[in-house]
């Protein structure tokens, strides 16, 4: 089994507040870390200066960088982790606390199995004053056992691809995967980007372990949703949207679905179920951008889709679909 060399690529945007703790947490992990990337998204609160006094007296390397322009969370993280030169690069945020096994655990996992390229964990949420909320990040996710098993059986690019299920505060990825998702496209979130990259070209992991406590403020850039039910309420208010609203939306989502097919096809490594997945859900998203305007003749497609079981297999939500794509054309 051999060693790998282990790094983070850490985020901050105004992030003074509990970032001490966070990084206190990282440097206190029972196995060390040896690089440290932090990318600050031009702060104006003073999170700035205390990382540069703390990356002076840090215990492992540290490169810190600092945004003139700010690029947002998509642009900053993927500054961040292309920065990173080891073999696994575990992603965090600014105002979390990682629990003091988290990277040893991870990391005996990619040791052990190197076709693993992707791990996430569970987490235990806590309020802004570090209190233990009752509550757990897979919980609130709404994470079945259905995906759990099919995660573990392999398939975790079609679970992903119907709804991100992993957090990037509690996920580690090996370098390679990272070489491959640069540059991110847009009309994504990088941790789904990620994920559905993982899924497509080796093994991911998930765990039912708590490796971090997810600290939720109502300063989060990204946090916690409701995910299960607020993906059906939401599919159920854009199915009452209107024609400009659903095209809209399915242009936005085909933006994604066309960068992952295109960085699949040209990544000679990607083995050819995810590759005809991803073209398959593609041309299912192209077809449904250009349903009959005849309301007959649509319900009849619409219908057909059903039957094939398109909507089911590239939708966590498939009838609110049907219903945007029967009624809003």
């Amino acid at each position: 089994m051999s060693s790998l060399t282990l790094g983070v690529a850490l985020v901050t945007y105004n992030g003074l507040q509990y970032l001490a703790e966070q990084l206190e947490s990282i440097v206190h992990q029972t196995r060390s870390i040896e690089h440290i990337v932090i990318s600050d998204d031009h702060s104006t609160d003073g999170t700035w200066e205390f990382l540069e006094t703390w990356a002076s007296k840090a215990p492992m390397r540290v490169t810190l960088i600092r945004n003139d322009v700010q690029l947002g969370l998509r642009g900053n993280f993927e500054q961040a982790i292309s920065a990173v030169q080891t073999d696994v690069i575990f992603t965090a945020d600014q105002d979390d606390v990682w629990v003091p096994e988290k990277v040893a655990l991870m990391c005996e996992i990619f040791e052990r199995d190197p076709e693993v390229v992707l791990i996430h964990t569970d987490a235990i949420l806590i309020d802004k004053a570090g209190h233990d909320m009752g509550k757990t990040l897979f919980g609130e996710l709404g994470l079945s056992q259905a995906e759990r098993a099919a995660i573990h059986a392999g398939d975790a690019l079609t679970v992903n691809y119907r709804r991100n299920v992993v957090t990037g505060a509690t996920a580690a990825v090996r370098n390679s995967l990272v070489a491959l998702a640069v540059p991110f496209p847009k009309n994504i979130i990088h941790d789904a980007w990620l994920a559905l990259l993982a899924g497509a070209t080796g093994k991911v992991r998930v765990l039912d372990t708590a490796t971090i406590h997810y600290r939720q403020h109502g300063g989060n850039l990204v946090g916690i949703k409701k995910m299960s039910e607020w993906m059906k309420f939401r599919h159920l208010i854009w199915s009452m949207q209107g024609p400009v609203a659903v095209r809209d939306t399915l242009k936005d989502a085909l933006v994604w679905r066309q960068a992952l097919h295109e960085r699949l096809e040209g990544h000679a490594q990607t083995p050819r179920r995810a590759l005809d997945f991803a073209a398959n859900a593609l041309a299912f998203y192209r077809h449904r951008a250009t349903l009959s305007l005849n309301p007959a003749r649509r319900a009849v497609t619409i219908v057909a889709d059903i039957a094939a079981g398109r909507y089911r297999k590239y939708s966590y939500t498939p009838w609110g679909n049907v219903l945007r794509d029967l009624f809003n054309k």
